[in-house]
């Protein structure tokens, strides 16, 4: 008579659930206070309006808002029931125990594995059942076909992110025999795309001078990160609330079931002498210790060099290798689970080595990263953000897209390349050294600037003076920085009545060039300056035509502009003359005592 092979185990399936009660229990109660009980609460309340079915079906058509904020705990909980049904894993005489009991390891596996996921899915099905029964009783007939599939997507939904969450941490439990190392791995490879892609990102932006990250690198690192990308899948729009995006929801829950399989083989050609080991597959030590070579070389090296203000290049590089060796032994100690691991000097000396050709790389620059910039000749526009220098105004700060050619020559500092061909090239400098003795000198960056700044277009554009009246008036204007007969500093001192006429001087100063003489360097060459500043009121667009609303329909927007001027502008000096300010005792330069 052919024997059977079993895969499946009641008793054990039956032993671990009773075992392990508070754990699903506590789950399942959490369950109960944010899907049923809550809607009962809602229903019943006194302190609300006289309309418990509406306020039930409202909550019951918003029911799967509660997805994105309960996956925080379904990340926990999986863990938990992970670490519960294959705790005895962790433990020499557990591990042998439960490998003696008359069953294959396909059996043990599989019935422990399924009874932690039970833990998590069947207690949450139960909730959603009862929060059914809610919605039929308390609900006409007529809403039942409108309250039921929010509750089913929910239901099928967190079924799979508990599918894939258990599945993960069963997966990490393989791999270790410490019950210490499994929510550390666990947690560790949730986030560890993005712990690598931040720390890369980081030592290149040390190395490389102008460095601005790579494009669409941060949408992959999230993919590669399963908290966030489902907490985004997990959002819900609409009415009634629809799911944003089921079918990454799907995929994940296949991975899960993926993983479980891989689990399944790994579990099979496990080692019960591993109980104990922070690592217990020998294939993977090799890949642990390096990692955590590596990852400690860079974060800690970056850390001490930043620490001690070590900025310059020369002394990271040491700081790198010391850490990574460091990190080395200390991942040889948690393997051997002895401090005396000093015969792995190879593995150290090769992880340092493979650090200084990366860092030396880097250093060359042999990819040429720091000289990729576009021939002007190819560009279409350059997205700008400069600092202009003095004085304190609006116009302190040019950020805008650049087309011009003759422009373009001048840009030096962080911008955004758009090529003709939709292609786009990010630069980034920060800090850029500039020396008042390279003014007169070609090719420097501080000469660059210069021109940048006595461009009089550009500098229109930093002040936004094209777009400042953009669907709005002039409402107001005033007075900073001036002094009373007293020789202090007064502020907000109002001409509003005479708006329109300063904002035509403003820019027929402007024109003459009285008005948005800008200084790198020397703020005092500019002498006593003074500001008038501008409001706008805007209103915003309300209808499809881009007609602007001024009804009560539209609401009001505003927004200020602050223009610095000295006793050079003298069209503003003369509209401002007509105020009546200067009689009153205001000067634009401080009283001799």
């Amino acid at each position: 008579m052919r024997s059977a092979t079993s895969y499946f185990n009641g008793p054990l399936y039956r032993k671990t659930l009773a075992r392990f009660w508070p754990l699903w229990g506590l789950w399942g109660v959490m369950w109960l206070f944010a899907l049923p009980l809550n809607m009962l609460s809602d229903y019943f309340s006194r302190y609300l309006d006289s309309a418990p079915q509406r306020r039930l079906l409202s909550m019951a058509l918003h029911l799967p808002d509660f997805l994105r904020p309960l996956l925080a705990f379904t990340l926990l909980f999986a863990l938990l029931c992970a670490m519960a049904v294959f705790g005895y894993l962790y433990s020499h005489r557990s591990a042998c125990w439960t490998h003696a009991l008359p069953m294959r390891r396909e059996a043990l596996f599989t019935t422990q594995y399924l009874a932690g996921l039970s833990m998590l899915i069947l207690p949450q099905l139960a909730a959603c059942l009862l929060a059914a029964i809610v919605e039929l009783s308390f609900l006409p007939l007529e809403d039942w076909g409108a309250v039921l599939p929010p509750l089913l997507i929910l239901a099928l939904a967190q079924s799979g992110l508990s599918l894939f969450f258990f599945s993960f941490a069963a997966f990490c439990a393989m791999f270790t025999g410490h019950i210490l190392a499994l929510p550390a791995f666990y947690i560790i490879l949730n986030c560890l795309s993005y712990g690598l892609w931040f720390l890369i990102d980081a030592l290149l932006s040390e190395f490389y001078y102008g460095y601005a990250g790579i494009p669409g690198a941060l949408e992959v690192v999230e993919c590669l990160a399963p908290y966030i990308i489902l907490s985004r899948a997990s959002d819900w729009w609409g009415e009634p609330a629809s799911l944003r995006a089921p079918g990454v929801i799907a995929v994940y829950a296949a991975i899960g079931v993926g993983l479980a399989l891989i689990s399944l083989y790994v579990y099979r050609r496990r080692h019960v002498e591993t109980a104990g080991d922070v690592v217990s597959v020998a294939l993977v030590r090799p890949l642990f210790k390096y990692g955590v070579s590596f990852c400690a070389g860079l974060a800690f090296g970056m850390f001490t060099s930043a620490f001690f203000g070590w900025a310059e290049l020369p002394a990271l590089i040491p700081c790198i290798l010391f850490w990574t060796v460091t990190g080395c032994f200390a991942a040889e100690m948690l393997l051997k689970k002895s401090f005396r691991v000093f015969k792995a000097w190879r593995g150290a000396a090769a992880m340092a080595a493979v650090m200084l050709v990366l860092c030396l790389a880097c250093f060359l620059d042999l990819f040429g990263v720091v000289e990729r910039v576009p021939d002007p000749a190819q560009v279409e526009s350059v997205l700008v953000n400069i600092d202009m220098g003095y004085p304190f105004d609006h116009g302190q700060t040019l950020s805008a897209d650049i087309s011009d050619p003759g422009q373009l020559e001048l840009i030096s500092a962080d911008f955004l390349y758009r090529l003709p061909n939709g292609s786009q090239v990010n630069r980034r400098y920060r800090g850029v050294p500039i020396s008042v003795e390279d003014l007169n000198v070609p090719g420097t960056v501080t000469h660059a600037m210069e021109q940048i700044v006595e461009d009089r277009e550009l500098v229109a554009l930093a002040y936004h003076f094209d777009s400042f009246l953009e669907d709005g008036r002039l409402t107001g204007a005033w007075l900073d920085q001036i002094f009373d007969y007293r020789g202090e500093s007064v502020y907000h001192v109002y001409v509003d009545d005479y708006a329109q006429e300063l904002w035509d001087a403003v820019q027929a100063d402007f024109a003459e060039g009285n008005i948005g003489v800008r200084s790198l360097f020397d703020r005092d060459s500019l002498g006593n300056t003074a500001e008038l500043v501008f409001s706008v009121t805007a209103y915003q667009r309300t209808d499809g035509s881009g007609s602007v609303q001024v009804s009560p329909g539209g609401y009001n927007i505003d927004r200020t502009l602050s223009i610095a001027f000295t006793d050079q502008a003298r069209h503003t000096l003369a509209a401002l003359e007509k105020t009546g300010i200067w009689a009153e005792g205001y000067t634009l330069d401080r009283p001799e005592p």
